[in-house]
């Protein structure tokens, strides 16, 4: 699998000039489409024959499988999510894992007040899965049976809006395959919200999609608020 890194200067709001562009001079049929929380300043963008996912099915998909996560109630209150998938029909599992075909998934919460101070980088890399080694021997100690896992790329992340985060290309063995995930975690300059930008299916769908998962995760633009 090819290893890739975003610069700094694509969280500019890129995304936004684009959408701006064709509305004025016309553009023929996309080949990908934005989606977009403008209040929050957040855009990325999906290839036009991927689904976007029932907004019902994905808001009881997050109180199910994220209910002790940082990434959902307990780290603060969803201001915005949206998820989209190469499939037709995703179930409840394949939007955080054990997917056949790619899946984003991007959220943007209301941080709450008790872990304003302690959202560090590693934080943010143990979001959704330990990915740091002292969460995944925490992890194993508490009885957690991931395995297989295999850091392939990180990064961290600033701009001159003071925005800072992380993004991470690892994999971890699901239902007996490698499943790979490229997150992006993200925080305002007054650290008041959180930005999750996650894109994952097993290993080979990853390879087999490499080129337009690479031009959704280099899309993720978030400005300054």
């Amino acid at each position: 699998m090819r290893q890739h890194r975003r610069s700094a200067a694509g969280l500019i709001a890129t995304g936004l000039a684009i959408m701006i562009g064709c509305a004025l001079t016309g553009c023929g049929a996309p080949s990908y489409v934005y989606a977009s929380d403008s209040a929050d300043q957040a855009y990325f963008k999906v290839p036009a024959n991927w689904h976007e996912v029932n907004p019902q099915f994905l808001a009881d998909t997050q109180d199910s499988l994220l209910t002790k996560s940082l990434a959902g109630a307990a780290g603060g209150p969803f201001i915005w999510s949206r998820a989209y998938d190469a499939a037709s029909s995703p179930s409840s599992l394949s939007l955080l894992e054990a997917s056949n075909s790619p899946v984003v998934y991007a959220t943007v919460q209301n941080l709450r007040d008790s872990l304003r101070s302690e959202l560090s980088f590693d934080v943010m890399r143990d979001l959704l899965f330990p990915v740091t080694p002292t969460a995944r021997q925490e992890a194993s100690e508490a009885g957690d049976t991931l395995t297989g896992f295999v850091l392939l790329d990180n990064s961290t992340i600033t701009n001159k809006y003071g925005m800072r985060g992380i993004n991470e290309l690892y994999e971890y063995t699901i239902g007996g395959q490698p499943d790979a995930f490229d997150q992006t975690v993200l925080t305002n300059a007054a650290t008041t919200k959180l930005y999750l930008l996650l894109v994952q299916c097993y290993q080979a769908c990853f390879v087999a999609h490499e080129a337009q998962i690479e031009a959704v995760v280099n899309s993720f633009t978030v400005g300054g608020s």
